[in-house]
């Protein structure tokens, strides 16, 4: 299955990774390019993965485009002035294009997996708000991944190492929805921004990012 969805505003798009990394490569302009850098990668699923951002971006920016990566592991289009964030979970990619100069964007298949780990990126007052809800429900699993995501989200903003997700990353407490936004302060830098990150919540993913 191709591109899954593609909006304008953001520039934004999600790929849900149905193609062996054969089909995806074939499905490259200039697919030469990309075969010695997608060899490096043994991992079949990752090599799915690796291809299918490449795809994306082909789709979202109309010609081919050439992803790079800086010291600290961020993305970045070399002789481009829009920036980007990639994210890509169990049998999904996504991409978020912007002018805006740290955009980030962040999705996690629908499982258990945020609402079991929550200890470990959760400050005590994001902890106390998880523990009063239903441990088994759906609408807490759902919440504690989209904390996840913001935060990964937030993460990829500051594009900074030694960020602590518990300590430095807050998600302020929000009004849950299938789709709406939250504001999570960061107290890693002197200036404590404040950054609203955009959620959706659906069946098979939670998707966030903020342009």
């Amino acid at each position: 299955m191709p591109l899954l969805h593609k909006y304008e505003s953001p520039r934004m798009g999600i790929w849900k990774i149905t193609e062996s990394w054969e089909e995806l490569l074939e499905s490259l302009v200039n697919k030469d390019v990309y075969y010695s850098g997608m060899m490096e990668i043994s991992s079949g699923n990752r090599r799915r993965e690796w291809l299918a951002v490449r795809l994306l971006l082909q789709h979202l920016s109309g010609h081919e485009a050439r992803i790079g990566y800086r010291g600290n592991g961020s993305p970045f289009l070399p002789g481009s002035a829009c920036n980007i964030s990639i994210s890509h979970t169990k049998g999904f990619a996504a991409i978020l294009l912007s002018e805006n100069k740290n955009p980030g964007i962040d999705m996690e298949y629908r499982s258990e997996r945020a609402w079991k780990l929550r200890g470990k990126y959760m400050n005590e007052n994001e902890w106390n708000r998880m523990m009063s809800l239903p441990d088994n429900g759906n609408v807490a699993t759902a919440i504690a991944t989209v904390c996840w995501c913001a935060k990964e989200t937030a993460f990829k903003i500051l594009g900074e190492t030694g960020v602590d997700f518990s300590e430095h990353l807050c998600v302020e407490p929000f009004g849950f929805s299938e789709e709406g936004f939250l504001l999570l302060e960061e107290k890693y830098t002197e200036r404590h921004q404040r950054f609203r990150i955009n959620y959706r919540v659906t069946g098979e993913y939670i998707l966030t990012w903020k342009e």
